[in-house]
């Protein structure tokens, strides 16, 4: 079954979604009816593609997919948390950049007959999953925050500080994604060491290291929130890190061993 024309409409519309966003921010509007709804049918365009590539693929992610997916999850949460909190603006680069990978795994087709998964790897690729997507949203989310504040200090103040969410707001919906995020990684971790049997005939070694040193990182930043209260510089930075070391532990690495070797 080809996918190519359903990733092309998918991408099309996650495109029309992070155009439409920019347009309305520049227009000093943050919520706009047309990019959510556009959002959600790009949603609904990723689901298909998705799944029928993770099928066809015995259940085992590729670049493009897992992309796709961890692009899904972050505008899923965008979408949750915009009915509370004006966070519309970030859908300006989660939704084109998740085109991008559900082009990309729409394009890639399994070279060889894979065999279902069993239940146990299921759920350990599920929680890596989550536990990604949600690391990559609070490093979103910190970079937004750092940002902000940067711009809070420039005299005259930036017109676009106008039309950002409020900054404390902002600051409260990264720290509950940075807990949700140490605790998705937890899980994903402890299923990998209970079910997963030849880390290193499987290429997860470095990937396993990598997602360690991520996870020491965000207890050490919500150590020093729980000791000194607030979001912390400290905190913020940890987030990025977090999210690049898992960025080039899985999905450079993953690229890698499908297009280069």
């Amino acid at each position: 079954m080809s996918l190519i024309l359903p990733g092309l409409l998918a991408t099309t519309v996650l495109f029309a979604t992070g155009a439409r966003q920019f347009t309305a921010l520049q227009k000093g509007q943050i919520r706009d009816i047309g990019a959510l709804l556009l959002a959600v049918l790009g949603c609904a365009l990723t689901v298909v593609v998705a799944w029928v590539v993770f099928e066809a693929n015995g259940g085992r992610p590729t670049t493009g997919l897992m992309g796709s997916i961890m692009g899904l999850l972050l505008i899923v949460i965008i979408l949750a948390a915009s009915i509370r909190q004006p966070v519309n603006v970030l859908l300006i680069g989660v939704a084109p950049l998740t085109g991008l990978f559900t082009l990309l795994a729409s394009m890639r087709s399994p070279t060889e007959e894979l065999g279902p998964l069993n239940t146990e790897i299921a759920l350990h690729i599920a929680a890596s999953i989550l536990a990604y997507g949600a690391v990559a949203f609070s490093g979103t989310l910190s970079f937004l925050v750092s940002w902000h504040h940067t711009k809070l200090k420039e005299r005259p103040v930036s017109r676009w500080i106008s039309v950002l969410p409020p900054l404390d707001a902002m600051e409260h919906l990264f720290l509950r994604t940075v807990q949700m995020a140490w605790w998705t990684l937890t899980f994903a971790l402890i299923t990998g060491a209970l079910f997963v049997d030849d880390f290193y005939a499987q290429h997860l070694a470095h990937k396993t290291t990598l997602s360690v040193i991520a996870w020491i990182g965000m207890s050490l930043a919500l150590w020093q929130h729980h000791r000194d209260g607030g979001v912390t510089r400290l905190m913020r930075l940890t987030a990025i890190w977090a999210a690049l070391l898992l960025c080039i532990g899985y999905l450079g690495s993953k690229a890698i061993l499908e297009f280069v070797l």
